[in-house]
């Protein structure tokens, strides 16, 4: 929990100090050169560990669940980082791990499965730390923005940053892997990841202390968390896993060509961008409809139940571009709820809290993904199938998002 002075300083400071246009310019910049980075190389990774270094399916999968076991092992300690460094300061982190971490990829990730993960064990826990810090930075930085009154058309702005990202990169990524190889994607993604950084390390930033510990942290997590905030995420964080981990993968085997996956990736996410923008505005003016959400997540479980029955590379182009519609019907107004509920009390701890959670349901979603790789490897468009079938279930339970929030 916060100390009290805690809560009065910050609020002071909002009102007071922080130019408020301005702070939200500059982490936009530092949201769009960062997923720049990201998705120039998230497409390209898995075609390099399946076509160029050999890994087999199951074997991607647990790259990501090493991957993942980081965030486990060293997120409950990202409080101290923010509490010394400051908001601004702790997600500029990002930009300084994850950067080590791609062009310790290039180096070491060579085709001996097991030798190439014990030498990246230590990038995967300075990755992870790196970006849980963030992570919860940007979470609590922005839940009181959305005090404002226009939480709606911010999250849409901050969404347009990153979509802008994503028509940009996968492309870009495809060309740079074809024409150059993957080191230079390496590259590129750290030179955009430090370019994030240095937006947000040369403005000023403010310094915190909060009351709790890993350990209490822990506690809290399964004594004060609202059960409902764990079906919301479990729904969202699944599926958003299925697309971070296997939809790649599918992808690959679909397309087969590195520059023709980010082409499909790029202007299905282009019309995403729009639909964010428009959704953001009548959400500030009209407020969210819990019916609309309601149908979008009926929308999305038929579309991403498609993903797994349908091999076609045009239909699959137009499925992942209703989608992405169709996403933005909901990702806004959960994302708004979300930060509403941060905000309105413990805005450190619930935001250490909520991804405490939602980085352990990846580890169990790719933990799962893992398992039914590697024990149904002769028969993986039926795993392909069954992934996509319960990911598509699972955002049925996002619907429940509105019903923690005013506790």
């Amino acid at each position: 929990m916060f100390h009290k002075s805690f809560q009065t300083d910050f609020h002071s400071l909002l009102h007071s100090h922080f130019r408020m246009d301005k702070e939200i310019v500059e982490v936009s910049f530092f949201q769009f050169f960062a997923n720049l980075g990201r998705n120039i190389i998230m497409l390209v990774l898995p075609f390099y560990l399946y076509r160029v270094v050999g890994y087999e399916m199951w074997q991607i999968c647990m790259f990501f669940l090493f991957w993942q076991l980081g965030f486990t092992v060293t997120i409950p300690f990202a409080g101290e980082f923010l509490t010394r460094f400051g908001l601004k300061h702790s997600m500029a982190l990002r930009s300084i791990g994850v950067s080590m971490f791609w062009v310790a990829i290039s180096f070491f990730i060579r085709g001996d499965f097991w030798s190439d993960m014990l030498f990246m064990i230590p990038f995967f826990l300075l990755n992870a730390y790196a970006k849980a810090v963030s992570e919860i930075a940007y979470d609590i930085f922005l839940s009181y923005y959305l005090s404002r009154g226009s939480g709606g058309k911010t999250i849409a702005w901050m969404q347009i940053a990153i979509m802008t990202a994503v028509i940009i990169a996968p492309l870009a990524g495809g060309l740079l892997m074809k024409s150059y190889g993957f080191s230079w994607v390496a590259y590129t993604t750290a030179f955009f990841y430090l370019l994030s950084g240095v937006v947000l390390l040369l403005t000023p930033d403010h310094k915190f202390h909060v009351s709790y510990t890993p350990t209490r942290l822990l506690a809290d997590t399964f004594k004060k968390t609202d059960k409902t905030l764990i079906i919301a995420e479990f729904g969202r964080v699944f599926f958003d896993a299925v697309l971070w981990v296997v939809w790649p993968i599918f992808l690959l085997l679909v397309l087969k060509n590195v520059v023709s996956i980010g082409a499909v990736v790029a202007i299905s996410s282009l019309l995403s961008m729009i639909a964010s923008l428009i959704i953001g505005k009548k959400i500030d003016k009209l407020g969210i409809n819990p019916r609309s959400f309601r149908f979008g997540a009926y929308r999305s479980t038929f579309l991403n139940f498609l993903r797994g029955v349908v091999w076609d590379p045009i239909a699959l182009a137009i499925i992942d571009a209703l989608h992405k519609i169709n996403f933005g019907v909901m990702k806004v107004p959960y994302t708004v709820q979300i930060y509403k509920w941060l905000h309105k009390q413990d805005t450190f701890e619930r935001a250490h809290i909520r991804w405490m959670i939602a980085e352990n349901i990846y580890m169990i979603a790719i933990l799962i993904f893992t398992g039914l790789f590697f024990l149904f490897a002769d028969n993986f468009k039926m795993v392909f199938a069954g992934i996509f079938a319960v990911g598509s279930v699972t955002m049925l339970l996002t619907q429940v998002v509105s019903k923690f929030t005013d506790d």
